[in-house]
């Protein structure tokens, strides 16, 4: 098959030409180019601090996966034997995922909500609303009485005229916060923050940090969807800047060196980018258009833009089950992205002008992206604050460090213990499964062969010329310590129950005796363990998810144009709520409505009371709670057909019931009569006689 050949016109030529050339003049500038060779100078010490937790992230990961580290599994085949690696910490790991998971995702998104502050504020121009109305009770007062109010009284209309105005902008304000949770709930699903989120847990479990990213504002492709005319709908493929979110690798976060939180300094991230990804970038805020046509230029021609970066990538990208990425024929190339501050000084020095840098002595926060020696973005920090668009925590904190540490550090040595254990019992198993044979081969025949050992073998021996009487062949049967091997295993792997704070029960290992072979025990047990995972999740709350969504609120209130999202709120993260009230609420709510299931409460509470009652409940236990339980509109309804027809029993007079019995005194027959009318005649005169039964 013949190759395909790229044909361009003169024009497309000239432009590319013109657009590389500007491309080249912009990163000649002494600004560029000194901000250039300062990234570089900051990012040498960044990349030398973080060798040494590379190297426990990679250990980490080999813990994880089950394999040994290379001088430790050099020493075992040394030694020889079994290289058995038991899975003891992802076995925990997996269940504290799955643990947080249980308790931050539940009903698929994070656990927030948006709030309105307990007293709004009341803006300058609410003072003529609220003179207006006291105006009007003024008047209200003198028309009843015929004269002025008291001064007392004034006071104290005019406080009624504050209170209904304050108590009207907090109905407000409690829709609009409704509003933009709603807002930034979808903003969460639509730019990724769930997947990005999952992917957060499993880094949390297995690595020091923890890292995730946003808003960060990128062109997504999207299908919108618009009418024929014709009854039908035809999809139209546009692309869109939305907020998105993403997990970032722990292995390619670079923190400036001895900071406790990545607002104290600098932090650089790598990116592995390839052309598709690169070329995406082409038209998002701030970066430059044409030194992203001149990288991928250079791409196309072999530049050297990659493995300069990190040499253990290889090592991590066969860890993760990916290998040969060096061989991947997609061109890649390596990217830093930098957010920090740049003293104003070198920025004057560089060729920015007062305006822009009113003071040389401040710092400013900058977000630049560089590639080789191309800068492809430089920008002042967007966040007002000058927070960098970066949250991390970890699963345990180290007080005064940014890192912290996971499970398989936590239970690194049980690791080791329960790795030595099964090793020595799997080669105790192999030597004692069958004898051991001696043969004394100066007593056998010449033709005999004692490599192998069958049944029903017959060796054909010599006399024995020292008359010892032993024999040719001699068994010994090793020991079996199965046993006690056994017992060191389950001892240290209950030690990692304890030191991980992940007990087996917790990923459903039944195995539990005493108060755990009861469901209250349990329970008991379950809450107990909680309180460890309860510190994990206020870290969550604390570190990620309310800087998450206030990071998201803020944006909302400075881009999005909808005044109806828009007020005096305040963020709270649920994480920790959920956990210590999920199992306790829902039972004490299941007690509550098993108590108040009689006719005195439930006149009390009415339908509409009883029924957000069940509702609750059904919620709790992951029911379709609105599909059980009516609407508040059709309970209304209901009960208002119930006192009607109530109303209508007690106008009406009672109805009768006759009778008609055979001679024995058995019911034949019976006539009913409404509102008492009963036929005349004999049969209208019937009665029960009670003692025999026959009508009278």
């Amino acid at each position: 098959m013949p190759g395909l050949v790229l044909v361009k016109s003169n024009s497309e030529l000239d432009a590319e030409a013109a657009a590389l050339r500007e491309a080249e003049e912009v990163q000649s500038t002494p600004l560029l180019q000194g901000l250039a060779a300062h990234l570089y100078t900051l990012w040498e010490p960044a990349r030398d601090a973080q060798s040494d937790l590379r190297d426990a992230m990679l250990k980490a990961m080999r813990q994880r996966k089950g394999e040994y580290e290379p001088d430790k599994l050099a020493q075992i085949r040394q030694q020889g034997g079994s290289e058995v690696y038991m899975m003891v910490t992802d076995v925990k790991c997996r269940g504290a995922e799955s643990w947080l998971r249980d308790v931050l995702m539940d009903e698929g998104m994070i656990p927030f909500d948006v709030k309105p502050t307990p007293k709004p504020g009341l803006p300058p121009e609410e003072e003529a609303t609220i003179t207006k109305r006291f105006a009007e009770k003024v008047i209200q007062v003198i028309q009843q009485t015929g004269m002025a109010p008291a001064s007392e009284e004034m006071e104290h209309l005019k406080d009624t005229a504050y209170d209904d105005r304050e108590r009207e902008l907090l109905e407000e304000a409690t829709e609009r916060a409704e509003r933009m949770r709603m807002k930034i709930e979808d903003q969460f699903v639509e730019g990724g923050l769930v997947s990005a989120f999952d992917a957060f847990l499993t880094d949390l479990s297995t690595y020091r940090n923890a890292w995730i990213k946003g808003p960060i504002v990128r062109r997504q492709k999207v299908m919108r969807w618009k009418s024929d005319g014709q009854g039908g709908f035809i999809a139209n493929v546009g692309v869109e800047l939305k907020p998105t979110y993403n997990r970032c690798d722990p292995f390619r976060m670079y923190t400036e060196p001895g900071i406790s939180s990545i607002h104290e300094g600098y932090l650089f991230e790598h990116h592995r980018l390839s052309r598709p990804e690169l070329s995406e970038l082409i038209g998002c805020p701030g970066y430059d258009d044409n030194a992203i046509r001149a990288v991928l230029d250079t791409m196309s021609y072999g530049g050297a833009l990659t493995s300069w970066v990190d040499a253990n990538e290889q090592q991590k990208s066969e860890l993760e089950n990916k290998p040969d990425t060096w061989n991947r024929p997609t061109e890649v190339c390596d990217a830093l992205e930098f957010w920090g501050k740049i003293p104003g000084s070198k920025l004057r020095e560089w060729g920015m002008t007062e305006q822009e840098i009113p003071d040389p002595a401040a710092e400013y926060d900058v977000n630049a992206w560089i590639i080789d020696r191309w800068v492809i973005k430089a920008v002042l920090n967007y966040d007002p604050l000058g927070r960098k668009p970066y949250y991390t925590t970890s699963f345990i904190k180290r007080p005064g460090s940014l890192y912290g540490a996971a499970v398989p550090e936590v239970i690194e040595d049980i690791q080791q213990m329960c790795n030595a254990a099964a090793r020595a019992l799997a080669n105790n198993m192999g030597l004692a499964s069958g004898p051991l044979v001696e043969v004394n081969i100066e007593r056998l025949a010449g033709n005999e062969k004692v490599t192998t050992l069958r049944p029903w073998q017959i060796y054909q021996t010599l006399n024995d010329p020292l008359g010892s009487g032993q024999p040719a062949v001699h068994f010994n049967q090793p020991d079996d310590r199965s046993q006690p091997l056994m017992m060191v295993y389950q001892h240290f792997l209950k030690l990692a129950d304890d030191q991980s704070g992940i007990p087996a029960y917790v990923y459903g290992d039944m195995q539990v005796g005493g108060a755990g072979r009861t469901s209250s025990g349990l329970s008991m047990l379950m809450g107990a363990a909680g309180k460890g995972i309860r510190q994990v999740v206020m870290y969550i709350d604390r570190d990620i998810i309310e800087q998450l969504v206030q990071a998201q609120y803020n944006w909302n209130m400075r881009y999005v144009d909808d005044p109806m999202i828009k007020g005096d709120s305040m963020v709270v993260a649920k994480g920790a709520i959920v956990l210590a009230n999920r199992e306790q609420q829902n039972v004490r709510r299941v007690e509550f409505a098993q108590m108040t299931a009689n006719e005195i409460d439930q006149q009390i509470m009415g339908l509409p009371g009883r029924a957000a009652l069940l509702r609750e409940v059904a919620k709790g236990l992951s029911m379709p709670a609105d599909e059980i339980i009516p609407s508040k509109d059709k309970l209304e309804l209901k009960e208002a057909m119930m006192q009607m027809q109530a109303q209508q029993e007690a106008t009406q007079p009672q109805s009768s019931v006759e009778f008609q019995r055979d001679e024995q005194g058995q019911v034949k027959s019976a006539n009913v009569f409404p509102g008492g009318a009963k036929m005349g005649g004999q049969e209208g005169n019937v009665v029960s006689n009670k003692q025999t039964g026959r009508a009278a």
